[in-house]
């Protein structure tokens, strides 16, 4: 018995031992792994290339005679790194240092969010020594803190994290080197990947930016084309980043070294940004929006509907419906009869214009361009004769989602020059317009979409669409993503623009049940969000056709459902 209760003991005492190193593993690798030390390298594979501004005027040139650090910090007690290195470089030469913080013990890991150690302190005294003991009172001196942070990979443990918690720990940093290096300038580090402003931290704390062509960071991924010449790479990079004043530095790599880039590209990218300064690169773009002011009242709303079966869209509630107008509806009569309907039941209308479906259906892959050229002249004309025909209020809405990297529709993975133009002559077809028609800019609110847009004095609304699958792939109802997340990762992308909101697109999928308590915790958000000034329900399956193999989702609700939605709303 003895022997039994003996072996039960040791097997308790084996399980409970195992379970606590399953615990606490990282801990324990923490305590017997050997502390890394910082380091200091010289960058020779991101040397700075190039500098350029948007503002007008400024010497955009080719450098020469930057260098480019990068310190490690792996050991936030002790910075154990000489400068002497730094000490034998002239004073005159300016010197880039590129700051890591990567996970200070242990293992690696992208587990440890380096970036909120920042953020809560832990490391102040390594910056504060890097300041005061490594750089002192050296000019010419930039400090870049965690660069590539836009780019979604894990390559360094500051990447996947957001905006939201980039910013407060640049902002930190920031407020850190100007108290113990004043005379240091402080580089905002992206590789000018699409959706790099969500990370932009603010005019306040940020004297340079960077880009890098062809960064390390993007190699694995396929989302965006990466055939492009290393002049396009370039534009589109500093493209990026026009919402900012300030000087940008631009960085080469292992795949761009500084044979890839010279005086012609610089001038000719000059040249290109100074032709579109009147609009597109215009100092308008370094305003800041206003603080929205709190709610003083209930707000009123536009209640619109998506119902080609006409299933919803004769309820009282409903204020605005949705059309969509394209060649072969504008010739066949088909969208003047809808949009009759609509004015018959005395709502206002949503239209969206898409530039496509022509007589034999064929896909005009330059149609922005032809547009602009004037080549469909007489399908605009016919087409804004309609929608100036009523009193009622119309928002119009051309060539949305342009800024998903797909070939769903011709006018996305363009140009975004091409399609800024192409905006601006369509929606300045008819000037002036009546003051019934508003005009509305339709991004889907997907990363990047800043790239596109096309000028304050040409929008009146923003658009963003909201559906609750997060891939296409995803079948599960009950794997969509809460409007409430949605909604706030998109209007964070655009957050630089000063603009009321309508949502022009949303739905969600599945089971009765499930659709009513999404829709109502929807409406909880767009009831307290003063920047909303509308929503439209599609209510309908998606196109077949975009979805392929895989059975489009049906985004329809009852009536029942409806008006769940609407008592949520009025709450």
């Amino acid at each position: 018995m003895k022997k039994v209760l003996l072996l039960f003991l040791t097997l308790a005492g084996i399980l409970l031992l195992a379970l606590f190193l399953y615990r606490y593993h990282r801990h324990i690798i923490r305590l017997i792994k050997p502390q890394k030390s910082n380091t200091i390298e010289l960058n020779n594979s991101e040397a700075p290339l190039a500098v350029f501004s948007f503002r007008q005027g400024a010497k955009n040139k080719i450098l020469d005679s930057y260098l480019h650090y990068t310190v490690k910090l792996h050991n936030t007690k002790k910075l154990k790194i000489r400068n002497s290195e730094i000490r034998k470089i002239e004073e005159r030469i300016p010197i880039i240092i590129t700051i890591e913080t990567w996970k200070t013990v242990g293992l690696p890991s992208y587990t440890n969010n380096v970036l909120a150690a920042i953020t809560n302190g832990k490391y102040d005294d390594i910056i504060k020594k890097i300041c005061t003991d490594f750089i002192g009172e050296r000019p010419n001196v930039y400090l870049r803190l965690n660069p590539d942070m836009e780019v979604p990979v894990n390559r360094y443990p500051w990447q996947l994290t957001g905006g939201q918690t980039y910013i407060p720990a640049f902002r930190h940093f920031a407020t850190l080197c100007k108290k113990y290096a004043p005379q240091a300038k402080l580089i905002w580090g992206p590789a000018g990947y699409p959706g790099a402003m969500e990370y932009y931290p603010g005019d306040d704390v940020v004297d340079v930016a960077s880009v890098t062509i062809n960064s390390k960071s993007e190699s694995p991924l396929n989302v965006y084309p990466k055939n492009y010449s290393t002049a396009y790479d370039v534009f589109r990079r500093v493209h990026r980043l026009r919402f900012i004043d300030k000087t940008i530095f631009i960085l080469g790599s292992e795949q761009a070294n500084r044979d890839s880039i010279n005086e012609q590209l610089i001038s000719s990218l000059s040249k290109k940004i100074d032709n579109e300064r009147k609009i597109i690169y215009s100092p308008e773009n370094f305003e800041r929006p206003k603080q929205e002011t709190k709610i003083t009242g209930r707000q009123k709303i536009e209640i619109g509907i998506f119902d080609e079966f006409e299933r919803l869209n004769n309820e009282e509630a409903v204020t605005v419906e949705h059309l969509f107008a394209d060649f072969r509806k504008l010739n066949d009569g088909t969208f003047e009869n809808e949009f009759r309907k609509v004015i018959e039941r005395g709502n206002s209308i949503i239209v969206t214009f898409e530039p496509f479906r022509g007589p034999n259906e064929e896909q005009d892959r330059n149609v922005l361009q032809n547009i602009t050229d004037g080549k469909y002249d007489n399908e605009i004309n016919r087409f804004y004769s309609i929608i100036c025909s009523t009193n009622l209020q119309v928002y119009l809405r051309y060539a949305h989602e342009m800024e998903i990297p797909i070939t769903r529709y011709p006018w996305q993975s363009q140009d975004p020059i091409t399609y800024i133009t192409s905006y601006r002559y369509f929606m300045t077809f008819k000037n002036p317009l009546p003051s019934n028609i508003k005009r509305i800019w339709g991004p889907a609110g997907d990363r990047g979409s800043l790239e596109w847009w096309p000028g304050n004095d040409l929008v009146d609304f923003v658009s963003i669409a909201i559906y609750g699958l997060p891939d296409k792939n995803i079948t599960d109802p009950e794997k969509q993503e809460s409007f409430e997340k949605i909604f706030n990762r998109k209007i964070w992308r655009l957050r630089l623009i000063d603009k009321p909101v309508f949502i022009t697109e949303f739905g969600v999928k599945g089971p009765e049940e499930y659709q009513t308590k999404w829709l109502n915790e929807a409406a909880v958000i767009i009831r307290n969000n003063p920047q909303i000034k509308g929503i439209n329900y599609f209510n309908m399956s998606d196109t077949p056709k975009a979805w392929g193999e895989i059975k489009p989702p049906d985004w329809s609700i009852t009536k029942n459902t409806f008006y769940n939605f609407l008592e949520a709303l009025n709450e």
